[in-house]
């Protein structure tokens, strides 16, 4: 039986972390100081031989560089509209654990001229269960386009004196919007500071709304699953990883990974789950179950690429569950390592958990 949060992400990225820990369970090392995130630059040429080529964005910065699939639909430029920008956040927070990428790492940018948001995901604050990582592209019609720019302009986000000094959080949101003929506007606003987020509605809520219609989709981007299998020499699981975009991409294989912590490993996470009596408050007693090992552990990690829709699968070592008894289960990956592109194909980064299932021995 699968648990299904999946409905719960876009509520829970933007709020309170606290919506990830209802598994009485707590994941996250404590709170530290957050560094500011890598410097804005302008986006890297489109590369022709796997994008369309498309207009210059209108702004000066872009916090996403990746270039936009061939197979993603965009608007023409020039064309008759009055707003004419380009919005980016990003959420993020932790230790640096790739290149760019920290813990917690998320961006949202908006592009007039292409009529397009693009969400890039690494993990949210939130770590809901069965949300895919990658790359996400929808089209955003021009009326959409000038009702944003107006909830930009009605929320005074630039105009807001932020403590950061005052809202130790983990995480941070780093803001910036550029448009023609302008210097770019930037705000840095701490995710714990809930007395000036407040302030900015319904700004929040809109772009909790876009996160969620991101997700429906997907460029570049996997998803996990989790499957039980019985048999005589236990019980096991088997893991499977799908390419849910449009776009060919690679990741490291997950066989290869030695597991060092919740930020870098392969593995099934399992506990007994009696069912909760009125008042019981104890903790969830989790277990790490790893995949199978390759049979030959080359020196250098192997990159697995998978086409759209494509799918491979793994295998968990095996354990034996007691009968009687009932238990939780779920697939963790969490890979940072790498550049965003490989040979022209992007690899998936970050951490991401599959849906729970229910086990009944």
């Amino acid at each position: 039986m699968h648990v299904n949060w999946l409905v719960l992400a876009a509520a829970c990225i933007l709020g309170s972390s606290a919506c990830a820990r209802d598994e009485r369970r707590s994941t996250n090392a404590p709170a530290t100081a957050v560094e500011p995130g890598p410097p804005l630059v302008s986006p890297p040429p489109v590369d022709s031989s796997s994008s369309s080529q498309q207009p210059q964005p209108s702004g000066t910065v872009a916090m996403i560089q990746i270039p936009v699939s061939s197979k993603t639909a965009t608007s023409a430029w020039p064309r008759s509209i009055d707003v004419d920008y380009e919005f980016a956040v990003r959420s993020h927070g932790g230790p640096n654990l790739g290149s760019g990428v920290s813990e917690f790492d998320w961006t949202l940018q908006v592009e007039s001229r292409l009529g397009l948001v693009s969400v890039e995901y690494f993990r949210s604050d939130a770590d809901v269960p069965g949300t895919p990582i990658g790359l996400f592209r929808y089209p955003l019609s021009d009326p959409e386009l000038r009702e944003f720019r107006n909830a930009l302009t009605t929320s005074r986000l630039f105009e807001l004196q932020p403590a950061m000094a005052g809202h130790p959080g983990y995480t941070q949101k780093d803001y910036v919007l550029a448009e023609p003929s302008k210097e770019p506007l930037r705000q840095l606003i701490n995710n714990s500071d809930e007395a000036l987020n407040a302030k900015l509605a319904p700004l929040p809520q809109k772009l909790n709304s876009m996160l969620g219609v991101s997700f429906k989709h997907p460029e570049r981007a996997i998803a996990l699953a989790i499957a039980e299998q019985h048999g005589p020499a236990g019980d096991s699981f088997e893991v499977r990883f799908t390419n849910v975009g449009r776009d060919s991409v690679c990741f490291g294989d997950p066989a290869w990974l030695v597991p060092s912590g919740p930020l870098h490993e392969a593995s099934v996470i399992y506990a007994e789950f009696p069912p909760e009596q009125p008042g019981d408050q104890s903790p969830l007693r989790w277990q790490n179950l790893r995949l199978r090992p390759m049979a030959s552990r080359p020196p250098r990690e192997p990159l697995v690429t998978l086409d759209s829709a494509q799918s491979r699968t793994w295998q968990s070592e095996s354990v034996q569950f007691e009968r009687g008894k009932r238990y939780l289960a779920y697939f963790r990956w969490a890979n940072y390592d790498g550049d965003a592109t490989v040979n022209g194909v992007y690899r998936v980064r970050g951490r991401a958990d599959s849906e729970r299932v229910v086990i009944q021995r």
